[in-house]
């Protein structure tokens, strides 16, 4: 499970509302060297670490030319600058997988790194955490050397309406896993982000202020259809967002959803238990919830291991 279950690394800018999920879930608080979420169906390369302490030590080892495929500079705070420093290597040429989270970027940071016109072999980049705003997405959006970019998380980044409807009409138009977790964009966010060409088959939005309405917009967008994975924990759905997934014909795809600690009853849990449209549905999450014995009998039924409450 994305918030409670699955296994795999957690960002320090997740750490907040990892907290919450876990302790809805009856598990322990996480720590930055052990919490747990995971992100299916998504697969990366491991980044090689750099131990440079400072910006000019990494400009120095990257002026040495060596080529890389991958590169992690998560959690070292080197602010707006690293933007250039990444801009300014030729041997960045090669790399197809970036980690810059939580380095303080903010739009100026964001805004130099998406003129590196080298970069053009990039698939995966984590810049989450990085209080980019929509100026700083924008950027990001518009990067025309990105074009091949597959999987991108903004998540922690105060993103609006601005930067989602950026995102929805950027150039960015192979992205096929977007994590836009932890921004408070809303119903509304939800249907910018679909009022345009991306084709995504993994889309987070944990802890995205998203209600009913934003459910049923995804429910009944034509760009939900090649979705195997949504994970919306730590939202407001309730039983009429659940509802209006469960009855989704557009969600036909959809092998793993996550709805832990949305508001969720038995109304909502029914629906999902007797849904003729998630055919396809393999991991359902609803831990977090308030979930009767009857209802959780009944979804069990229908998913069986996949299931967690």
């Amino acid at each position: 499970m994305i918030g409670c279950g699955h296994r795999g690394r957690l960002a320090m800018s997740e750490l907040l509302l990892a907290t919450v999920l876990l302790s809805a879930c009856g598990g322990t608080q996480p720590t930055p060297s052990s919490a747990d979420t995971k992100r299916p169906e998504v697969p990366t390369t491991p980044a090689k670490s750099d131990d440079s302490g400072s910006l000019s030590a990494l400009r120095e080892k990257l002026a040495r030319g060596e080529k890389l495929d991958a590169l992690n500079l998560s959690a070292k705070a080197f602010g707006p600058k690293l933007g250039t420093v990444l801009a300014d290597a030729p041997a960045l040429a090669t790399l197809t997988t970036l980690n810059v989270s939580d380095n303080d970027l903010d739009a100026e940071g964001a805004r130099a790194l998406a003129r590196a016109a080298q970069l053009q072999a990039l698939r995966e980049l984590d810049l989450g955490g990085n209080d980019l705003g929509d100026e700083g997405v924008e950027a990001i959006a518009h990067a025309t050397a990105w074009a091949g970019l597959e999987t991108l998380n903004l998540s922690g980044n105060s993103i609006g309406i601005a930067g989602v409807t950026a995102l929805a009409r950027g150039s960015l138009s192979r992205l096929s896993s977007l994590d836009l977790s932890m921004n408070g964009i809303a119903d509304a966010g939800i249907a910018a982000l679909l009022d345009g060409e991306l084709s995504l088959t993994s889309l987070y939005l944990l802890g995205c202020e998203i209600g009913p309405a934003g459910a049923k917009t995804l429910a009944q967008a034509k760009q939900s259809s090649k979705l195997e994975l949504l994970a919306l924990s730590g939202n407001s759905l309730g039983d009429d967002g659940a509802r209006a997934l469960a009855q989704s014909p557009a969600l036909q795809n959809l092998q793993t959803l996550d709805l832990c600690a949305n508001g969720i009853g038995d109304p909502g849990a029914l629906a999902l238990a007797q849904s003729s449209q998630l055919k396809k549905l393999k991991v359902l999450e609803l831990c977090g919830n308030e979930i009767g014995s009857r209802s959780a009998t009944a979804l069990r039924n229908r998913y069986g291991a996949g299931l967690h409450l």
